[in-house]
């Protein structure tokens, strides 16, 4: 048996809280990893994991032997990736899980100056606006937006951006450019429903540096960044997006920024990850160019 594979696989099993999981996330089949932790409970003599039709839970002596092999694996991690080979050519696939409008308008266009540095890296970005569970779907990494609420996952902040509220000249023209957040209230607005909130936000704007939500009912909500800017360029409504995705269209001449002496909080931006005993070369240097692609861009710069 080769026991460092069985220890990766026991702390999958562990973090990722069924067989099932764990099995998808390391591409194996669901008994051979239940053989894998058979085998290595038999050689150690001991019961690791109590096992029920839904989930697994630690036992006493799985729980010494968790957080034992946790710290071995991440020092095995860390020499591997000081190697002089592992920090001049990483490679290896990575799996990047990202919100569709920064997958889209940040990452993609700048992928090709990543590439140039590291050729030998293969990524696969998952965009959406869905919330991946890391651990459970087996991702390097993911860029989140706003609160952070996984939890034993590190968080790094690479950057923020700030929210334009705007409309087309159409729509302007059609209902009048409003002077102050409250005349909002009687024009056509479009809300847009994050995945990991299930109700739409309200417009925010501060208020003495105090950050404050403008309820609007709303013509018309839908759950996809793309569905949103799609229906402002259409002068369905006012939106309020952020500024990154939207600067193209203003740049144009497509929308028309308002309100702009009225200032809308900010929203960081982080990159989270597994503890660093997953932490390979590979995700270290994609990380590191994430905190300078943030910082080249004003818009995205972390504030």
């Amino acid at each position: 048996m080769d026991r460092i594979a069985a220890m990766n696989a026991f702390v999958r099993v562990v973090e990722a809280g069924t067989f099932t999981k764990a099995a998808e996330t390391l591409d194996m089949p669901n008994a051979s990893l239940t053989r894998l932790i058979q085998k290595l409970e038999e050689d150690l003599k001991v019961r690791l994991l109590h096992r029920t039709t839904r989930s697994v839970t630690l036992t006493p002596e799985g729980a010494i032997y968790y957080e034992r092999v946790v710290r071995l694996l991440a020092e095995l991690a860390d020499i591997e990736s000081s190697t002089s080979h592992a920090r001049l050519k990483p490679s290896g696939r990575l799996r990047v899980d990202a919100a569709t409008a920064i997958g889209a308008l940040v990452l993609v266009p700048a992928l090709d100056d990543f590439y140039r540095t590291y050729p030998d890296i293969e990524i696969e970005l998952e965009v959406g606006n869905e919330r991946a569970d890391l651990i459970a779907e087996g991702f390097d990494c993911a860029i989140r937006a706003g609160k952070v609420d996984e939890q034993f996952l590190v968080a790094r902040q690479i950057g923020s951006f700030g929210f334009t509220t705007c409309a087309t000249p159409a729509f302007l023209a059609a209902h009048g450019k409003p002077n102050s957040p409250d005349q909002l209230r009687g024009l056509p607005t479009i809300g847009m429903i994050p995945s990991h909130a299930g109700y739409p936000p309200s417009f925010p704007f501060l208020y003495d540096d105090r950050k404050s939500g403008l309820q609007l009912k709303h013509r018309l909500i839908v759950n996809d960044t793309n569905a949103y800017l799609a229906a402002g360029l259409a002068s369905l409504g006012l939106i309020q997006a952020p500024t990154y995705s939207v600067r193209d269209a203003i740049g144009a001449g497509k929308l028309v920024p308002l309100l702009e002496d009225w200032p809308q909080p900010t929203m960081p931006v982080h990159v989270i990850y597994p503890p660093n005993r997953y932490l390979s070369a590979k995700v270290r240097v994609f990380i590191d160019w994430l905190v300078e692609l943030f910082e080249r861009d004003d818009e995205l710069r972390r504030r």
